[in-house]
């Protein structure tokens, strides 16, 4: 017969009933944030609806809705005679910063299912590093594009793009060919990159990329920034990528071996 699992610690809830963000939505997200944070341990049994709804200050259906969602992504599972237990999460996505393989490939190649969620895309005006950085004089603009990649539904990814407005027309309103900004570059400009140098930190999240990534607020992130370069050596793309947890990174050099990738700088082509 199934074990008792012990029961789960659950913030306090809230709800902002104002938000158009339906309430649901906004349960899901804040069990989602405290489970991938760490705040409710894994094999834990969760609140019984009932006890969620009055946490939370809305109705057993709002509740069970939000429940649904988090079991079909995976967080939690039902669990006849005990409850609803929280799912460990799977094994860590490996990322081959040595790879040419686009993120999207990686994900699938490990069997799990690659999404991505264009977040914004538009015309801006860039700061003096991103100007520095791509070539721009101190007049021109920028086409600044904002994704979030996903991994079996779980958000895995932010890339924030920076390229030059007059080297790419039209891009801040394109559509991205199979939701790939390189893909978009050599299919629309006829440009395909030869290389990239990159930077490696430890940040702590914002609310806004606590929010994207379905994490803590102040949650640890590795940032990558990184500039990517033409066949001539001309900058391309200038871009700020920020991994939530459950990411190993792996790295090679040259054909003396490989290991495993820590906080540190590396040249690498590209993934898209």
């Amino acid at each position: 017969m199934p074990q008792p699992a012990k029961a789960a610690l659950v913030n306090n809830g809230f709800v902002n009933h104002e938000s158009p963000v339906p309430a649901f939505v906004q349960i899901e997200q804040d069990l989602r944030r405290q489970i991938m944070a760490g705040g409710i341990a894994w094999e834990t049994r969760l609140p019984r609806e009932t006890d969620l709804a009055q946490l939370y200050g809305v109705s057993r259906m709002t509740v069970r809705r939000a429940l649904e969602r988090l079991e079909n992504d995976g967080y939690i599972r039902r669990v006849h005679g005990v409850g609803t237990i929280v799912t460990p999460p799977a094994a860590p996505m490996l990322v081959d910063l040595s790879s040419m393989i686009s993120i999207a490939e990686k994900i699938r190649a490990q069997g799990f299912s690659p999404r991505t969620e264009i977040d914004m895309q538009t015309t801006a005006t860039p700061t003096a590093q991103i100007r520095k950085r791509l070539g721009l004089s101190p007049s021109e603009t920028a086409t600044v594009i904002r994704r979030v990649r996903l991994s079996n539904e779980r958000p895995v990814l932010i890339n924030t793009s920076w390229l030059s407005t007059s080297r790419f027309p039209g891009l801040d309103r394109s559509e991205l060919v199979d939701g790939s900004l390189w893909r978009t570059l050599s299919v629309k400009y006829n440009l395909t990159p030869a290389g990239t140098e990159e930077y490696f930190e430890l940040v702590k999240a914002s609310a806004d990329e606590a929010r994207l990534l379905h994490v803590e607020e102040g949650a640890t992130l590795i940032r990558v920034t990184g500039t990517t370069f033409d066949a001539s050596g001309a900058p391309v793309e200038h871009c700020y990528s920020l991994w939530a947890g459950g990411v190993r990174f792996h790295v090679a050099y040259g054909h003396q071996g490989s290991g495993a990738f820590d906080v540190s700088g590396a040249r690498r082509v590209p993934p898209e």
